[in-house]
């Protein structure tokens, strides 16, 4: 760890965590790690987070997305739109996730200095 932050409020922490990620990397977790995924998936989808990448690495996060693509695209009641589930990147492994950094990270990086 090269710098460490201390916050007054849990809201503080999430909103610098948000702001100061060049991705997000979420792996198997609890309701804590869900929130946190929400959030930074809302951010890119309403573009108040730009090319940064949302990598969710294991089975669950796959059955979330799915979930999300049966439930939100009814088409009688859509809640949601197609675009906003291609923001994840959805992978098995975490070598996967590993080779999608690699693959991307300078493209991503220079995306996000150009916003």
């Amino acid at each position: 760890v090269g710098q460490a932050y201390e916050h007054r409020t849990f809201f503080s922490r999430l909103h610098h965590f948000m702001i100061m990620s060049d991705a997000f990397v979420v792996v198997p977790g609890g309701i804590g790690t869900l929130l946190e995924l929400s959030l930074a998936w809302q951010l890119l989808q309403v573009s108040k987070l730009y090319n940064t990448p949302l990598i969710l690495v294991g089975k669950m996060w796959t059955e979330l997305v799915d979930w999300g693509r049966r439930s939100m695209l009814q088409k009688d009641n859509e809640l949601a739109s197609e675009i906003d589930f291609e923001i994840p990147h959805c992978v098995k492994t975490m070598d996967e996730c590993i080779a999608l950094i690699r693959e991307n990270r300078e493209a991503w990086l220079g995306a996000q200095k150009i916003k």
